[in-house]
């Protein structure tokens, strides 16, 4: 990949630094020694005693305790003058030659030192590059995504869109934005087959994106070649996540928006390609009449519906004359047919609702003569008997009433076959059909 590409140079760097790097040993204040190649420098002494770290020695004749700081060459001390000067020359002895160097000093040559720092240096250097390449990288590829999505923001709109797109060029830096225009493209494309609906509207703006980014022809064929690709990445899908992973919905809402602003038939070709196998030519073309219908569609809703008539916009869309006027007479025929679908079920309700009415009525009379009180029959009395009120029948609405129990079922003209088919049964008894009577045929007697 690109990053470990500049990992391999950076460390390709160090080594050629270090091959052409002077001697360097560090000298005995802390500093570096250079010295130019063929020469020698110092050797480096470690000796603990040149350490800056306190250390505890007793004062003599008093027998305190008194801190001693030793750092480089010289010594401090606390205490009388006397044994400061002592202590001063104790900690600042050093043998005068390197034989006479005591136990606990180390001399490292200077090859060793020369390579341990500017190894280790190159190797900082590296380690930070790549960090930083790592960071940077990141922020890139955010703001290009980050673009593609305000990008929708300013659909339709073309001033704004060529303001939004300066905007994230300057953003992502006016020399290195020529690098991302191409994946600014492809973020634009994604966002824009997935999120908008196809018409005359996105066919606008999807032929001035190129302009507003500065993307060649070729570098548009190839992004949506690779789009096609990042849409459907499994052409033939077995497992439940890689049909989630294939958008082919939106891959075809592509193809649409590329027919129409970069025909370029190699490049239909490879997207017409990406989808899944089982679809086949028939089923993509039956698609793209569907999604051309709809926008067409949408046009004529936009102006006032097919009653208008025949409204600009279907050339746009890649449609004829002929067919758009082919699709207005569809629209409309479908529209007449849906209004007298719904005048029929708005006629089944409202005889429904009579139907019930009349059920509700019958059960309130029936009620009210079992509730009636009855009277003491004295001396031979006897009641004259009560006779139902007579329950209104709406005019053409069958009476079927059960000669074995009663019971009368009320069903409006012509839907008897709903309410009294063949199959019926009487709710009170379980008598079949043949056991009823029409009460409405015998009232016309």
């Amino acid at each position: 990949s690109t990053m470990h590409h500049s990992f391999q140079v950076a460390l390709i760097a160090a080594a050629v630094a270090l091959l052409a790097a002077p001697a360097a040993a560090f000298a005995p204040g802390g500093g570096l020694l250079l010295a130019p190649r063929g020469t020698s420098a110092a050797p480096i002494s470690l000796r603990p005693a040149r350490m800056a770290l306190p250390a505890l020695r007793m004062q003599e004749g008093t027998g305190q305790s008194v801190i001693v700081i030793a750092k480089g060459d010289m010594a401090i001390a606390s205490g009388p003058p006397v044994q400061q000067t002592e202590q001063q020359r104790y900690y600042s002895e050093q043998p005068s030659s390197p034989s006479m160097n005591p136990q606990g000093d180390h001399v490292m040559p200077k090859e060793g030192v020369n390579t341990m720092v500017l190894v280790g240096g190159g190797l900082a250097a590296v380690a930070g590059s790549y960090y930083f390449v790592k960071g940077y990288k990141a922020r890139q590829a955010l703001l290009v995504e980050e673009f593609g999505y305000s990008a929708m923001l300013y659909w339709g709109d073309v001033a704004g869109s060529v303001m939004n797109a300066k905007e994230y060029m300057g953003r992502i830096g006016p020399l290195i934005n020529r690098f991302h225009r191409a994946d600014m493209f492809k973020a634009y494309v994604k966002r824009l087959a997935n999120d908008k609906p196809l018409g005359v509207t996105s066919i606008a703006d999807f032929a001035a994106a190129t302009t507003r980014l500065g993307v060649s022809k070729s570098v548009v064929h190839k992004v949506l070649q690779q789009t096609a690709m990042d849409l459907v990445p499994h052409q033939d899908p077995t497992e439940t996540w890689e049909r989630d992973e294939n958008k082919p919905s939106v891959l075809g809402k592509l193809l649409w928006l590329t027919e129409r602003c970069y025909p370029d038939p190699a490049t239909i070709a490879k997207i017409r390609s990406r989808f899944p196998r089982s679809y086949g030519n028939e089923v993509i073309g039956i698609l793209q009449r569907t999604l051309t219908e709809q926008a067409y569609k949408d046009v004529l809703k936009a102006n006032g519906g097919a009653e208008k008539g025949l409204t600009p916009g279907y050339l746009e869309i890649g449609m004829t004359q002929g067919e758009a006027e082919d699709l207005i007479e569809t629209i409309l025929k479908e529209t007449a047919l849906a209004k007298v679908e719904a005048a029929k079920v708005a006629e089944e309700k409202a005889e429904a609702a009579q139907v019930q009415a009349i059920r509700d009525a019958s059960v309130a009379a029936q009620k009210d003569k079992n509730a009636a009180p009855t009277k003491i029959k004295t001396h031979g009395q006897v009641d004259k008997p009560v006779e139902d009120a007579p329950v209104e029948r709406a005019s053409g609405t069958h009476e079927y009433e059960c000669t074995n129990c009663g019971y009368t079922l009320f069903v409006a003209k012509g839907r008897e076959f709903k309410f009294f088919g063949d199959n019926f049964r009487c709710a009170g008894c379980g008598s079949g059909k043949d056991m009823f009577k029409d009460n409405a045929l015998e009232d016309t007697k």
